[in-house]
């Protein structure tokens, strides 16, 4: 029983297969990535210049490198300048120039009724800005106070009583 326990038992009269395989079941992270670099470059080697040749961006994308201008596309859209005709343009003057007319018209209206609607609008503003200067006016004459205590007292002794009430001298 001993025996099994010890370590060294195992080391003397374990299966051998499992000794060669240690190591290689887990390589280490520079190992696989030197491997994955070296079949891509094995294959950027064989099949770089077809692959330039016949998509240029999956190329420079496979070596990480910015695809150059020369291989870019334009993204604008390459057409004839005179390719479309407007449909109003085929019509023939006189009924070109009654929808122009009521083009005209109906801009008009627009216009006129935009006008009318800003000013509602501002004078519903001038409104309430009045209002709300002469609620702040109101305020400051009128405001809560409590009703049990005197607000007009003056104490007898204060110079302002005595000044209203204790002449010297009696005019009328």
């Amino acid at each position: 029983m001993s025996s099994r326990i010890n370590h060294n038992h195992y080391r003397k009269y374990g299966s051998n297969w499992r000794k060669s395989q240690l190591g290689k079941t887990k390589p280490n992270n520079r190992y696989l990535m030197s491997e994955i670099k070296k079949t891509h470059d094995d294959f950027v080697r064989r099949w770089g210049a077809f692959i330039k040749e016949r998509d240029p961006a999956h190329y420079y994308s496979l070596i990480n490198r910015p695809l150059p201008k020369k291989y870019q596309k334009p993204n604008y859209p390459i057409a004839p300048v005179n390719a479309y005709v407007p449909p109003q343009s085929k019509l023939p003057w006189s009924v070109l120039e009654k929808q122009l007319d009521e083009e005209l018209r109906k801009r008009k209206e627009q216009e006129l009724k935009a006008l009318e609607e800003k000013k509602r609008k501002e004078k519903e503003e001038q409104r309430l800005k009045n209002h709300r200067d002469a609620v702040a006016r109101e305020k400051r004459i009128i405001f809560v106070c409590n009703p049990n205590n005197n607000h007009r007292w003056t104490s007898i002794h204060s110079e302002a009583y005595q000044r209203k009430y204790n002449k010297k001298y009696e005019y009328y």
